[in-house]
C-alpha cells in the first residue's frame, strides 16, 4: 500500500500526492514555480490574481490523477482489453501535469510571448524558444536529482515529457499502441483543447479573479469515455453535453477578454516588458555571480534559468541608476508602474474580414497584419504621415485575438462525440441556434507610453482611426478608448 500526502488545494479540496510526485515537488527546479505569477500583469487590475504556478501545476497534476481513473474504471467495467490503464501510466499522467509548466519564466507567457521574441528581433543568432522547451529540460534535471526507480523508468520519463510537448517526428512512446494515443489528450490537447490544464487554470483564475463560470469539469470527467471514431481512439463525451462543453470553451473566452487581455494589464506587461529589454545586457544569473549570463541568453542555461522568476523586478530595481541610462530608465518604467502612471491606451480598431477567405487566406491575412505592427512598419508609417521623429518611441500596437479556441470556426466542431457508446456527430440542426454567429474578434491596439502629464499626438489618433484605405485586406471598425 502506498502511502499518499494529501494537502487542502483552495479549488479542489483535499488532493492526495503520490510519493513520486511528493518527491518531485520538493525539489529547487519545482518550488521555483512559487515565484511566478500565473497571470502575470492581472494582479494590478485583479489584486487577488496572485496566484502562482506552483498551485497550477498540483491542481493540473490531480485532475490528470483523476481523468485517468475514471476512463481506467469505465474502460475495465467494459472489458476492453487494448484500452486497458496500468497504475503506472496514471502516475505517468500525474506526473505530466505536474511538471508541464517547469518551464514558464518571469510573469509566465511574458518572457516568452513579449520580452524574447523582441529580443530576437534584434538578434537574428539566438536560438528560437518556447517555455515548453524548458519544462523538458526542467524535468531531466529532477529525475537526474532524485530516486525514481523504484516507480517509474526511463521510457516512462519520455513519455511523461511526450505528453507535455510533443516531439516534431511525431510520438515515439506508444506508437506500436495506437489505440493508447488518447493519452495525449489529457494534459496538452491540441484536438480540441479540452485538457485537464485548463481546466484547472479555468477554474483558478475565476476564483482568484473573482469572475463567474458555469463549466463543470467534475460532472465532465464522470461523463467522459474512450470512444473509436474513424479507426482511432478518441476521448469522447456524450452529445447531451456539448453545452457543457461550449460554456468551457465560453469561459476562455470571457477570460481572455475579461483578465488575460484586459488593456491595463496588457500595460502593465508590455511595461515590464520594456523595463526588462533595456535591463536585459545589465541581468547576471545567477545573480552576482562573476561568470553569469543576461536573461536573455539564460533561457537556454538551465543553471542561470533556475534563478529566473518574478523577483527579476526586484533585481532592476537593485542596479545602480548612473553606471548606465537603460538601467535609469528601466527602474523609471518599473516606478511608473508603482506610481499607476501606466501606458494608455488611446485607440483599438476591431478588424473585420473585407472579402469571405478560406482558412489558407485568412493565416496570410493574419501575418500581414501581424508583419504591419511590428515597431518598424509603424514607424514607416507614421513617417509617411508626417508624424515627427520624437513622438516614434512613444507608441505600441498591441494585435489582441478573443476567440473560443478554434480562431473563426466552432471550437465544437474538433470535440469527438458518442451516443449509446458509438461514435456520433453533433449535427448543426442541433446546436446552431444556440451558438454564436461569429467564434473571433479581433483587434489592433495602440497604446501612449507618455506620462499622465503628457498627451498623445492627436495627428496619430487620427490617422490610426482613418486607417480603413491603408488596409489592403482588412476593414477596421473604428473606435477608441480614452
Amino acid at each position: 500500500m502506498i502511502k499518499r500526502k494529501i494537502i487542502n488545494d483552495p479549488i479542489w479540496g483535499p488532493i492526495e500526492l503520490h510519493p513520486l510526485c511528493v518527491r518531485v515537488i520538493n525539489t529547487p527546479e519545482f518550488q521555483r514555480l512559487r515565484s511566478i505569477k500565473q497571470l502575470g500583469g492581472c494582479s494590478y487590475v485583479y489584486p487577488g490574481a496572485c496566484h502562482s504556478r506552483f498551485e497550477h501545476s498540483i491542481g493540473t497534476s490531480y485532475l490528470a490523477g483523476s481523468l485517468s481513473r475514471a476512463l481506467q474504471k469505465k474502460i475495465n467495467e467494459q472489458g476492453q482489453k487494448q484500452l486497458e490503464i496500468s497504475d503506472k501510466e496514471i502516475l505517468c499522467l500525474e506526473l505530466g501535469g505536474l511538471c508541464h509548466d517547469l518551464g514558464h519564466g518571469p510573469f509566465s507567457h511574458l518572457l516568452d510571448l513579449m520580452f524574447y521574441p523582441k529580443v530576437k528581433e534584434k538578434n537574428k543568432d539566438l536560438p528560437s524558444w518556447t517555455h515548453e522547451d524548458n519544462s523538458l529540460k526542467m524535468i531531466d534535471r529532477i529525475f537526474e536529482s532524485i530516486k525514481f526507480d523504484d516507480f517509474i523508468t526511463l521510457e516512462d520519463i519520455e513519455f511523461i515529457k511526450e505528453l507535455i510537448q510533443k516531439p516534431l517526428d511525431g510520438y515515439k512512446t506508444y506508437k506500436n499502441q495506437p489505440e493508447k494515443q488518447f493519452f495525449f489528450e489529457i494534459i496538452a490537447n491540441d484536438l480540441n483543447s479540452i485538457d485537464v490544464d485548463k481546466w484547472d487554470y479555468f477554474s483558478r483564475d475565476c476564483h482568484m479573479l473573482g469572475l463567474h463560470h458555469n463549466f463543470q469539469c467534475e460532472r465532465t470527467i464522470k461523463l467522459a469515455k474512450v470512444v473509436e471514431h474513424d479507426g482511432k481512439w478518441h476521448i469522447s463525451y456524450p452529445k447531451s453535453e456539448w453545452f457543457n462543453l461550449f460554456d468551457m470553451y465560453y469561459t476562455r473566452f470571457t477570460l481572455h477578454r475579461r483578465a488575460y487581455q484586459h488593456p491595463v494589464a496588457k500595460a502593465v506587461d508590455i511595461m515590464i516588458t520594456d523595463a526588462l529589454l533595456k535591463a536585459d545586457e545589465w541581468l547576471t544569473f545567477p545573480p552576482g555571480a562573476k561568470n553569469g549570463i543576461c536573461l536573455s541568453k539564460s533561457v537556454t542555461e538551465m543553471d542561470a534559468y533556475m534563478w529566473v522568476t518574478d523577483d527579476v523586478l526586484h533585481q532592476v530595481r537593485m542596479l545602480p541608476s548612473n553606471v548606465d541610462e537603460d538601467i535609469a530608465d528601466a527602474k523609471w518604467i518599473l516606478d511608473r508602474i508603482h506610481r499607476r502612471d501606466l501606458y494608455r491606451l488611446v485607440g483599438e480598431n476591431k478588424i473585420t474580414w473585407r472579402d469571405l477567405p478560406n482558412q489558407e487566406k485568412k493565416k496570410e491575412y493574419r501575418k500581414s497584419l501581424q508583419e504591419w505592427m511590428k515597431p518598424e512598419k509603424l514607424q514607416e508609417w507614421m513617417k509617411q504621415n508626417e508624424i515627427e521623429e520624437n513622438h516614434l518611441r512613444l507608441y505600441h500596437t498591441e494585435y489582441v485575438e478573443f476567440n473560443y479556441g478554434n480562431k473563426d470556426r466552432s471550437p465544437l466542431e474538433n470535440v469527438k462525440f458518442y451516443r449509446n457508446d458509438k461514435s456520433a456527430k453533433l449535427t448543426d440542426d442541433e446546436i446552431s441556434a444556440m451558438l454564436p454567429t461569429k467564434f473571433e474578434q479581433i483587434y489592433i491596439r495602440l497604446y501612449w507610453k507618455g506620462e499622465k502629464n503628457e498627451d498623445p499626438n492627436k495627428t496619430i489618433l487620427k490617422k490610426f482611426h482613418e486607417m480603413e484605405e491603408d488596409w489592403a485586406v482588412f476593414v477596421p471598425t473604428k473606435r477608441t478608448d480614452n
